[in-house]
């Protein structure tokens, strides 16, 4: 934004000064008589002469607007909304921060999850896009009455999915970018680590088997032996767990709460172990608990995305909602302490993602 000054007269950059003084001052009728005595013609122009500019200026003025109204009028505002204030949520503004270009038609706003619950409508009205960053931020936003459209971020697609069947408005525009990352790369670094002869026991809940189509066929691309358990009672889990691993070379985790919680997760990886057969996880807390790998987003990640689509849409001007979309960016974690245990001694976490990044361009 530029600084306008106040006060006195100013110059513009032609010359032609712009004088603080009505036209009909004792100046100004000074020069007009002078004109007029002189016989040149005194001719006044309302339309300039009211507001003290001489030809020049106002050329140059009118020359500035026109320049200037496009990028107004394609200007888009966004309003970020994190669910906490924490490093997390931080983390994601940085990397929406750190992928945009110096665009003036861009204007971000961050406002905490409690101001917007207590000024919801006025923010709503101010803003072209909200975008609440996890998962309580994401439900609180849709399920407020609003018109404004909405682009989600760092949200798990259960989630998601709950908190857009809540909305108020069905005609509302919501997209989101997912935390899940999708199938095939999951399945891909299945195969990079086991091989293709290897059979992978999938647990099946509540929140994971609307995907088991989409599963059965990116194994089936893939030649991936599947073999699938539905789960739905956690009285059940261990149960299905060992007839499951009884059939499988590997475990590979599906975000799903009913299966995959802090209660369940350590009898899952004892199980597991004992068998010796790995499990291949969704998150690096997973990895860090004792899955053997796992392809994971983290917060910057999410957020370099997420400052990449609020480019687009501010660049293109329609303002049209992308689709929903898995991670773009991913990093790799392997357990180094069970990859030993397995027999594994020179897997590079690196190299791993280097590899299905080079496979999934492929499919491009």
């Amino acid at each position: 934004m530029r600084n306008t000054p106040t006060g006195g007269p100013t110059t513009s950059q032609d010359g032609g000064s712009i004088s603080p003084y009505p036209c009909n001052s004792t100046d100004a009728v000074k020069t007009r008589q002078q004109k007029m005595s002189s016989g040149i013609p005194g001719r006044r122009s309302p339309g300039i002469c009211r507001f003290g500019l001489s030809w020049r200026s106002a050329l140059l003025l009118l020359t500035l607007l026109w320049w200037v109204q496009p990028a107004a009028a394609g200007s888009l505002r966004v309003t970020l909304i994190p669910s906490h204030d924490k490093p997390l949520y931080q983390d994601v503004i940085n990397g929406i921060n750190a992928s945009l270009d110096d665009l003036p038609q861009l204007h971000l706003e961050t406002v905490s999850l409690a101001r917007f619950r207590q000024r919801s409508a006025a923010i709503d009205a101010n803003s072209d896009l909200l975008v609440p960053i996890g998962i309580h931020a994401t439900d609180s936003v849709i399920r407020l009455p609003g018109r404004t459209p909405i682009l989600a971020t760092l949200v798990p697609r259960a989630s998601y999915v709950a908190s857009r069947r809540a909305s108020t408005d069905p005609e509302r525009k919501i997209s989101a970018i997912l935390l899940d990352q999708p199938i095939r790369r999951q399945l891909l670094l299945t195969r990079l680590l086991l091989g293709s002869s290897q059979r992978i026991g999938v647990l099946l809940g509540p929140g994971s088997r609307a995907i088991d189509s989409n599963l059965q066929q990116a194994a089936e691309a893939l030649s991936l032996p599947l073999i699938t358990t539905d789960i739905n009672s956690p009285d059940k889990l261990m149960r299905e767990l060992s007839r499951l691993l009884d059939q499988s070379d590997v475990l590979l985790a599906l975000p799903d709460s009913l299966i995959f919680n802090r209660r369940t997760l350590r009898n899952i990886l004892l199980s597991t172990y004992r068998r010796r057969i790995p499990v291949i996880g969704f998150s690096h807390a997973y990895v860090r608990a004792g899955a053997l790998a796992a392809a994971y987003s983290t917060p910057g990640q999410i957020g370099q995305q997420t400052g990449e689509a609020l480019l687009a849409l501010a660049r293109h001007g329609d303002h049209h909602l992308p689709g929903e979309a898995p991670p773009r960016y991913f990093s790799v974690a392997i357990n180094k302490q069970v990859a030993r245990s397995f027999g594994y001694t020179d897997l590079s976490a690196q190299r791993l993602a280097r590899q299905i990044n080079r496979l999934e361009r492929k499919d491009q």
